[in-house]
């Protein structure tokens, strides 16, 4: 037997519906599917009310200069891991899988770790 199915009906401009429309449809979306998204979303954090609230309020849309800094920056993060990575397989250093998406602190402890391994304190 299948799920039953409820109907959500709501009251907007008409002038924002159309907007929004034509923004789901740019992204190969329809209402029902980003609504079903939206609701699976709120589900998830029933437990966090917050982060509901946080979500549906949220102007917090970058303006595309924002956007571009925010990439660049990125980017930058991403080079440097890169780099890293290269120069320990340069000098031999066996570098994990997935190293590069690594947080500060865990290459730290990584590094910390290589320490004592080549003084024999890792046992």
């Amino acid at each position: 037997m299948g799920a039953a199915i409820a109907q959500v009906n709501a009251r907007i401009d008409a002038s924002l519906k159309a907007a929004g429309d034509a923004a789901l449809t740019k992204a190969g979306l329809t209402p029902t599917k980003a609504i079903r998204a939206m609701w699976q979303r709120f589900a998830e954090l029933a437990d966090r009310p917050e982060k509901v609230r946080e979500l549906v309020e949220s102007r917090d849309v970058l303006a595309p200069a924002e956007r571009a800094e925010q990439e660049r920056k990125l980017s930058l993060a991403r080079e440097g891991s890169m780099i890293v990575s290269r120069s320990l397989a340069e000098r031999g250093v066996v570098v994990p899988e997935g190293f590069e998406e690594l947080s500060f602190e865990e290459l730290r402890e990584q590094v910390l770790l290589e320490r004592l391994r080549e003084r024999g304190l890792d046992a």
